[in-house]
């Protein structure tokens, strides 16, 4: 679902942000559907479920997801 790229100087965070706006924006990820869990997520990417957590935090600060 989500590629993360490494050699990147952005921060891990805002790669994760970026991607799913571009997934919501397209359509892909259609409106209402449930986000992958904050440590699925973390262990299929490999990184600390802290930084997914606030990359969500994001996403839902700027509208695009919101929480139930």
């Amino acid at each position: 679902m989500i590629a993360i790229d490494y050699q990147n100087r952005k921060p891990i965070y805002e790669q994760i942000v970026e991607k799913f706006q571009m997934l919501i924006l397209k359509e892909i990820l259609p409106s209402g559907s449930q986000m992958p869990s904050v440590r699925s997520l973390a262990v299929e990417l490999s990184i600390n479920p802290n930084t997914i957590q606030k990359a969500y935090a994001t996403l839902e600060q700027q509208g695009y997801i919101y929480p139930i």
